[in-house]
């Protein structure tokens, strides 16, 4: 069945099954789960960047290691919270595109493919519903026609990705931005060779600006001409 059991179990097996009161209540739940996650994403941040600066004044190798080790299992909590995030995300969408289709049944009703929704499967619903949304909103348009069309006999469409587009999203943001996000790798000898490459990098600039300029050695003077001598 796909995302909704989880939400509401198997024995939700048909959009009649769902009830619109238990759809807003799992939508404010996910909601107010989602800024939790948010919160803790913001906090690892933060506990990184002092992390970074811990791992520059440190005096010894073993220092280094400790704080290097800190800044590696953060990564790892980052990385199962956005996992967390992201999973929370398709649950609301699912959620939202759902509500958004009992309040609209009079639409479907009009376009002869409310009774397809109603008496479908669950699984198979949502594999139209991935299909017909795009960019993250549910086009109802393009879901009526892909159900007249299966009503007609035609081939069931395919499930599309739920990221489909994210990508290229994520790029323009960070084009706006005017910087790049740059994913480490994950070992501890990975994260120290990053950090020490950009302490490095700040060293060598901070030497580069203190160290005064060397002036141009001055050209010889040409020798003084002799005086003429008497005869």
């Amino acid at each position: 069945m796909g995302l909704l059991s989880s939400l509401f179990g198997r024995k939700t097996r048909t959009l009649s099954d769902l009830k619109l009161d238990d759809l807003n209540r799992e939508r404010i739940t996910l909601q107010q789960e989602q800024r939790k996650l948010d919160t803790e994403a913001d906090r690892l941040h933060t506990d990184e960047i002092q992390m970074k600066s811990e791992y520059g004044e440190a005096q010894t190798p073993t220092q280094k290691k400790i704080v290097a080790r800190k800044i590696q299992n953060t990564r790892l909590r980052a990385r199962a919270v956005d996992a967390k995030s992201s999973h929370c995300h398709k649950l609301m969408q699912t959620v939202n595109n759902f509500i958004l289709i009992k309040d609209n049944m009079e639409f479907f009703d009009r376009m002869g493919v409310a009774t397809m929704l109603t008496d479908m499967d669950m699984g198979e619903m949502e594999v139209f519903i991935n299909e017909a949304t795009i960019e993250g909103t549910l086009q109802q348009e393009k879901l009526a026609t892909m159900l007249q069309q299966v009503s007609e006999g035609a081939e069931t469409i395919i499930q599309g990705t739920s990221d489909e587009g994210l990508d290229e999203l994520m790029a323009e943001l960070d084009g706006e931005g005017g910087g790049t996000v740059t994913e480490s790798g994950g070992g501890l000898q990975d994260v120290m060779k990053d950090l020490d490459a950009a302490i490095a990098k700040g060293e060598q600039a901070a030497r580069k600006a203190q160290t005064p300029a060397t002036p141009e050695p001055a050209e010889p003077s040409p020798p003084a001409a002799e005086p003429d001598q008497e005869n």
